[in-house]
């Protein structure tokens, strides 16, 4: 990844400069108090900037800018990130020279461990969080959750959550919805991290219920149906996505292509959708089979839990 960015790195910055250009310090049009991501290393820039876009946005909804220090080196890689380089074309971030002091009363995410020295240079009021992403689990250090794809959090404000929350009466299917490219079902997810891939969890499901196994959301014939939509050939667009979750009872959360953990848990929870995983564990605080999810493992803990639901009412 280094490499990679130094080889790139002409490109690169001069992208992040264009994009960043005549960009004043936002702290007059947001007030609140100044988030700063503080970076050193590549590390957090694996998923096209979408954490990176997440936070910012946040951070913009209760009136703090962001401001991202870091290097020129760093810069361009997160410019050419996808979601990174839109998240550097809002109005309220802005770029710190890795040499430039801490805004006072900061909170501050970075990616390294601080020694003494970092610390006697944090301005006054500064709270310093180190962040890692949901990838890398360790219980002692605050692991940021999967965000938002930002296509969604672009039609978030229009959304009405109380109310697709509240949908609960007419729910009966079981959902999935997203890619399935071929990607999706090496042995990556096995080798790393113990757990199906996606297209081994659709394999099963079309394997055990193949007779239940849905194709569309809104007019399914069975009275418990499992919905497999494709985003290649049938996709949801984003306005209507978090929309299309509340119609669900459950939402198989499938892995992502390199981590456990994909937009779709944190999505389908935001509408009261029930998490049916096998890695409800790697977030925190932790799903808890029966009580904030339905949880298995493998192949024949995915057709057990199937049948749980099958058996639990409404009220349960």
């Amino acid at each position: 990844m280094r490499l990679k960015l130094i080889l790139r790195y002409p490109v690169d910055i001069r992208r992040a400069r264009r994009i960043l250009e005549g960009r004043s310090d936002p702290a007059r049009r947001y007030p609140g108090r100044p988030l700063v991501l503080d970076l050193r290393t590549p590390q957090l820039m694996f998923d096209c900037g979408r954490h990176f876009q997440s936070i910012a946005y946040y951070a913009s909804r209760v009136g703090s800018a962001t401001y991202v220090r870091c290097g020129d080196l760093l810069l361009g890689g997160i410019s050419r990130k996808q979601f990174g380089g839109e998240m550097l074309a809002q109005p309220y971030v802005y770029h710190l020279p890795s040499d430039h002091p801490i805004p006072n009363d900061a909170l501050v995410l970075g990616d390294y461990e601080p020694n003494a020295q970092d610390r006697q240079e944090f301005a006054s009021g500064t709270t310093y969080l180190r962040m890692l992403i949901g990838r890398d689990i360790d219980r002692t250090i605050p692991v940021m959750p999967y965000p938002m794809h930002p296509a969604t959090l672009r039609t978030f404000d229009q959304c009405d959550l109380p109310e697709m929350r509240g949908n609960q009466d007419d729910r009966r299917a079981i959902l999935f919805a997203g890619s399935q490219k071929a990607r999706y079902g090496d042995s990556w997810m096995l080798r790393e991290f113990g757990i199906l891939s996606r297209l081994e969890v659709i394999e099963t499901l079309k394997s055990a219920y193949g007779d239940r196994i849905e194709s569309t959301l809104r007019d399914a014939r069975q009275s418990r149906p499992i919905v497999i939509l494709d985003s290649q050939s049938v996709g949801i667009p984003a306005q209507s996505w978090l929309a299309a979750l509340s119609q669900a009872r459950f939402f198989l959360c499938c892995p992502g292509g390199r981590q456990p953990l994909c937009h779709n848990l944190i999505e389908a929870m935001s509408v009261g959708t029930i998490p049916l995983i096998e890695y409800g564990d790697r977030i925190t605080p932790k799903l808890c089979d029966g009580e904030t999810a339905i949880c298995f493992r493998g192949r024949q803990g995915l057709t057990d839990a199937i049948k749980r639901n099958d058996a639990m009412s409404a009220e349960d």
